[in-house]
């Protein structure tokens, strides 16, 4: 179970997540006085960098030795790293359960409006070492639903008195300097893919890094097709919108109106926006048993369906947040009921076609693809030190990619996509601002995010699309490394324009 719980951690941080600048001021919360609460309170300072002893040190001698045992040491570390870049510091936001040797906890990022869930054991002897560790992408927690309403009424209320002719100011970044920041990622290892920035549309860097295939020396090219990871999860999305733009389904829809293949607790409850705001009651199937045994087989939307809908919902829809890949396979399936045609084929006229995204699709694994870009990943258990991303991820990716992640796509494309959005192009303006609302609010409302961002990520696949969509500059960084690479490059590059 720890090993499944762990691995799914290193996936769900690449969820898509809304990275607003304005994130509200949370009150202080005290950790419990208990086994498990102490344990809470250490991992907190280890990823905020306030603790006595290294994050090494301590995993190797406070993690219970099958926990520990379970992942090489290159792992563990990894899961500090990826959520040190995700979220910055945390602070404790609330704590949903407690007991002697268990705690849940909700943390909160004092970068942006992000939101971290923590469940952490402990053993029940002294020296009470942890046993299980699950993170998690999470939602404001319920208790502060009041403070975080009048603190909006009055960001709202300030927001419409400030002046909005005042210029955006965006650093000026010599791309020479761009590029020596990239190539010395690069020379270390840490960093092999494609970066490209662009402003208004029109690119203003692009270089390619790296090699998509080691194994016989092909280096990454400006056009190399690298996988997106989540980011997939942005075009059902679209596909989604289009269909409710066209009258052919509304958000608030139960699911059941278009599947029957749910018992009615589920089909009756769960609504299109809540499999797309990832609040259905599903979370992932990584651990499913049918899903493992089926997946060298696991081709189109009907062969997930085919397990997921027997799954269980892990709570009552709309009560809580968790992310769910199991909700974005049931957007797919919904949109080949009300299409009348396989979902990828949709995608390829609706959004590829219309954006003129001819390097991007889900392709099969055993296909012959030109410029494909091979994943390498340091997360193998035959490499305990982790390091050199020597391994290919074939043997861990299903072998197409699915409404919820795993196409592929270049740099290129990915600006026209930024594009064709902008513009406008896949939805109309009402739509679009809806569409970078995440389906809050109302539809018509304007759009009030000031970065749309996507971000995904596996062994061997991160990907970053970042649109400022007050300045008009668009940051993409793919790569065919581990999570968080791509994403660090990403969030240095952006920085550097003065956006952070």
């Amino acid at each position: 179970m720890t090993n499944k719980l762990y691995f799914f951690h290193l996936l769900v941080l690449c969820v898509l997540l809304n990275l607003a600048m304005t994130g509200l001021e949370v009150e202080p919360v005290e950790f419990p006085d208990t086994p498990a609460g102490h344990r809470a309170k250490e991992f907190v300072s280890l990823l905020n960098g306030e603790f006595s002893r290294p994050a090494e040190e301590y995993i190797q001698n406070d993690y219970a030795p099958a926990f520990r045992d379970a992942f090489p040491m290159a792992t563990h570390m990894q899961v500090f790293n990826t959520t040190k870049t995700m979220f910055g510091r945390l602070a404790l936001a609330d704590v949903s359960q407690s007991t002697a040797t268990q705690i849940s906890i909700t943390l909160h990022s004092e970068a942006r409006d992000a939101w971290l869930n923590v469940n952490l054991s402990v053993e029940a002897d002294t020296p009470h070492r942890i046993t299980v560790l699950g993170i998690r992408p999470g939602a404001r927690p319920a208790t502060l639903d009041k403070e975080d309403k009048e603190s909006t009424e009055i960001a709202q209320d300030r927001k419409a008195k400030t002046p909005t002719t005042q210029p955006i100011k965006v650093a000026n970044v010599d791309p020479v300097e761009l590029h020596k920041m990239i190539s010395s990622k690069v020379e270390k290892d840490e960093f092999s893919g494609v970066v490209l920035v662009a402003k208004d549309g029109r690119p203003l860097f692009h270089r390619a890094y790296g090699y998509a295939s080691k194994r016989f020396k092909v280096p990454n090219n400006l056009d190399t097709k690298f996988n997106l990871g989540s980011i997939n999860k942005s075009f059902t999305a679209v596909a989604i919108s289009q269909l409710a733009e066209q009258g052919k389904l509304s958000l608030g829809d139960p699911i059941g109106k278009y599947l029957n293949i749910f018992p009615p607790e589920i089909a009756e409850k769960v609504t299109i926006r809540q499999l797309l705001n990832m609040r259905s009651g599903w979370g992932d199937f990584w651990g499913n048993e049918v899903y493992l045994a089926r997946l060298p087989r696991l081709r189109t939307v009907s062969d997930y369906m085919d397990f997921i809908k027997d799954m269980p919902l892990d709570f009552e829809p709309g009560t809580n947040f968790q992310h769910s890949n199991t909700g974005f396979e049931v957007a797919g399936a919904i949109i080949e009921a009300i299409a009348g045609m396989d979902y990828y084929a949709y995608v390829k006229k609706n959004i590829y076609d219309p954006a003129e995204m001819a390097d991007s699709d889900c392709y099969h694994k055993d296909e012959s693809v030109e410029n494909l870009a091979v994943g390498y990943t340091n997360m193998n258990r035959n490499d305990p030190q982790g390091t050199g991303f020597c391994w290919e991820n074939n043997y861990m990716m299903p072998p197409r990619g699915t409404p919820a992640g795993g196409g592929y796509s270049t740099a290129g494309d990915l600006l026209k996509y930024d594009r064709a959005l902008r513009n406008n192009r896949l939805l109309s303006k009402s739509y679009t601002d809806y569409f970078f609302n995440r389906f809050n609010g109302q539809l018509g409302d304007p759009s009030n995010a000031n970065m749309y961002r996507v971000v995904g990520g596996a062994p061997g696949i991160n990907a970053d699309l970042a649109m400022d969509l007050v300045s008009g500059y668009t940051f993409i960084v793919l790569s065919n490394y581990d999570h968080p690479t791509a994403v660090t490059i990403a969030e240095e590059i952006i920085k550097m324009y003065g956006l952070k």
